[in-house]
């Protein structure tokens, strides 16, 4: 079976969104293209999953991405991550979250406009 490698992002300040998923969120820089071109780089969890930043080319705009995708990460207690996200001034949709026994989630915007989802299941996705 084939399994993911990494999700892929575009970003109008590819460094600065960087910046923010490693503070934020923990990843760590495993692969810095800041030099190519487009610049970019790619961001991964202690488990190995990777997030593709790609400096996005002048005049392309960035879709409403609502609907359509976003990234997700698991956290130990949603609650809290979303308070101490709050108090970085991150603002949180307020029609999408689930809280109940099998699953937690709340989504917000990164800085680049990205959905971004947080969320905790009682069991992992396939079992």
């Amino acid at each position: 079976m084939a399994r993911l490698e990494h999700f892929a992002i575009f970003a109008a300040d590819p460094t600065a969104l960087k910046d923010f998923y490693v503070r934020v969120l923990g990843m760590t820089v495993v692969l810095d293209n800041s030099g190519a071109n487009p610049p970019g780089y790619f961001l991964a969890d202690d488990q190995g999953m990777a997030l593709e930043i790609i400096g996005r080319p002048a005049g392309e705009s960035n879709v409403d991405q609502r609907w359509v995708c976003h990234v997700a990460f698991l956290v130990d207690d949603v609650a809290r991550k979303r308070s101490e996200l709050e108090r970085m001034g991150l603002v949180f949709e307020t029609d999408t979250a689930v809280d109940n026994d099998a699953i937690k989630m709340a989504f917000f915007r990164d800085p680049e406009g990205n959905r971004t989802q947080i969320l905790w299941r009682s069991r992992p996705l396939g079992q």
